[in-house]
């Protein structure tokens, strides 16, 4: 099969393409800006000038776009997308019942929520992980880490949505404050969305107005839960156990910007690259913590299936679906709570032998069963 790999900024992208290429399929890589866009006449030609250079039989992409499922329905040429984000609103257009299409969710609870809407176009598929890569990092700049954090704190300006809701009055800002509270401490069942009444939404409307979009089915409902809700909640949990952590040890923090003034006690790691530091620091640290957006309900994040991919020791929260293809104890380590993660912590970190061979377990699992050698069969499995 001939496959137009269109991406912009995407993670993945190598290890993707070589596995298509590996399964026999034509791949020809092109990164474009535009497709993030709904609407785009550019776009629109530059796709069109790619389906005049060859004749393609698929376009894939990481990720939902409805401006390539547009373009694809039109071409009447298959589209194959594969979500890694969750939450991802594009996945509200009303384009994801176009027939060309062929999206996979990494996530069951959320491919379930669209299944059940009688919505034919979705499907269910893991992520995974690339060892051969993951393994070749030669990073030498990353020192030894006792535990270390990769990723947001969601406090970083952009991610601070929450922030836009400070004018709601006092009674309204009091109850969603004290459900983020809630959620934070909250794993595997996102409360948040069900939680706001049509006055709390109102009062939401009159200091942040939300519009869907002009092909959306979102509802406000949705947007304030998942990205303004959500993400604070998530921001408290990472805090709140980070702090923890690092009040009784060595704890690496590796984010955007300095996190000294909301975690004093932890240690700044900076800013790492995906593919040339991360897996260096998950190999170089004898924790590797995950701690997931409140958003997955069910599913494993891409940074639990890196830690695992390159020989890293996972303590994570608990998520349902690593226990659908892994065993705790076995091949990874949840935590209930702070004090089950300080406890479990200080148990590893005493442990050498028993922390490293869970780690190789779940190495090992990854190397026969997970990686995206495996998931492009089961997807074509799927398509075809």
């Amino acid at each position: 099969m001939k496959i137009l790999f269109l991406e912009w900024k995407s993670y993945c992208v190598p290890d993707m393409a070589e596995a298509f290429t590996e399964a026999g399929h034509d791949v020809t890589l092109a990164t474009c800006a535009e497709m993030t866009d709904r609407y785009n006449t550019e776009f629109d030609i530059f796709f069109e000038k790619k389906l005049s250079e060859s004749s393609y039989d698929a376009v894939f992409t990481f990720n939902y776009f409805p401006i390539v499922s547009k373009n694809c329905d039109k071409a009447q040429i298959l589209y194959i997308s594969w979500v890694y984000d969750n939450p991802l609103i594009a996945l509200f257009s009303c384009t994801v019942i176009n027939p060309c299409n062929r999206i996979f969710l990494f996530d069951y609870h959320s491919y379930e929520y669209f299944h059940n809407q009688g919505i034919s176009t979705i499907f269910y598929l893991p992520l995974c992980a690339n060892p051969k890569r993951l393994c070749k990092s030669t990073n030498t700049d990353i020192p030894q880490n006792d535990i270390s954090f990769v990723g947001s704190l969601y406090t970083e300006p952009k991610q601070r949505l929450y922030d836009k809701l400070s004018g709601m009055d006092s009674y309204s800002k009091g109850y969603i404050d004290a459900i983020v509270d809630a959620q934070s401490h909250i794993d595997g069942y996102f409360f948040l969305e069900e939680s706001l009444s049509p006055a709390l939404l109102d009062a939401m409307q009159k200091v942040c107005p939300i519009t869907p979009n002009q092909d959306g089915a979102e509802t406000p409902a949705y947007v304030y839960s998942q990205y303004f809700l959500g993400r604070r909640a998530t921001a408290l949990a990472r805090i709140d156990l980070l702090n923890k952590l690092s009040q009784n040890f060595d704890v690496t923090v590796y984010t955007h910007a300095d996190c000294k003034d909301i975690l004093p006690t932890a240690i700044y790691g900076g800013k790492i690259d995906y593919y040339d530091t991360m897996p260096t620091v998950f190999q170089h640290s004898k924790i590797n913590l995950n701690i997931t957006l409140k958003t997955i309900q069910t599913g494993i994040p891409l940074r639990a299936w890196d830690i695992l991919g390159c020989g890293g020791f996972l303590l994570t929260n608990f998520q349902q679906e690593l226990c659908d293809f892994f065993i705790p104890g076995e091949d990874f380590v949840y935590y209930e709570s702070p004090a089950d993660a300080i406890e479990k912590a200080a148990y590893f970190l005493s442990h050498d032998r028993e922390r490293q061979e869970i780690a190789h377990n779940a190495f090992e699992k990854i190397a026969a069963s997970h990686t995206f050698h495996h998931r492009v069969q089961s997807m074509f499995e799927i398509i075809t």
